[in-house]
């Protein structure tokens, strides 16, 4: 069996993030809860080849996410950022959040510290992985930069 694996912590989702059918499909396949879980993660991996190949020719299963948690409080952009290890638009947000405090350090206690604290705790509680967590530090040190 497979001992150790290589990721890109870039294109890892959250397990909160995974669909049920594939999540379950995984944990099937992974732990041998059934017998024909081989044949349900081919299935699954089918149909995930077909969306893709759909993508790339422009055509049906093509879904654009609205980027809504822009539309947030610049408190809770933050700590979506950092939970979800978005660096994008972090200086903006955090120059935002700063003209609203009273002290810079403010910015920092508040809503920087409080999405640390969630990644910890989705860490502590298993559905975030080492990769993500490095990934939000990232985005905590463009911060504070």
């Amino acid at each position: 069996g497979m001992d150790v694996g290589i990721v890109n912590a870039h294109e890892m989702l959250m397990m909160d993030e995974l669909e049920p059918d594939i999540k379950k499909g995984c944990y099937d396949l992974v732990f041998n809860k059934t017998e024909e879980a081989t044949e349900v993660m081919l299935e699954l991996t089918k149909k995930e080849k077909a969306l893709i190949e759909a993508r790339k020719k422009g055509g049906g299963g093509v879904q654009v996410k609205e980027k809504s948690w822009r539309t947030m409080e610049v408190t809770k952009r933050l700590e979506h950022s950092l939970i979800n290890g978005i660096s994008q638009y972090v200086d903006k947000d955090v120059e935002e959040a700063r003209q609203k405090c009273d002290k810079p350090l403010h910015v920092i206690e508040g809503p920087l510290m409080d999405g640390m604290n969630t990644v910890g705790d989705l860490f502590g509680a298993g559905k975030m992985f080492l990769p993500q967590v490095i990934k939000s530090a990232r985005v905590m040190k463009k911060a504070v930069a």
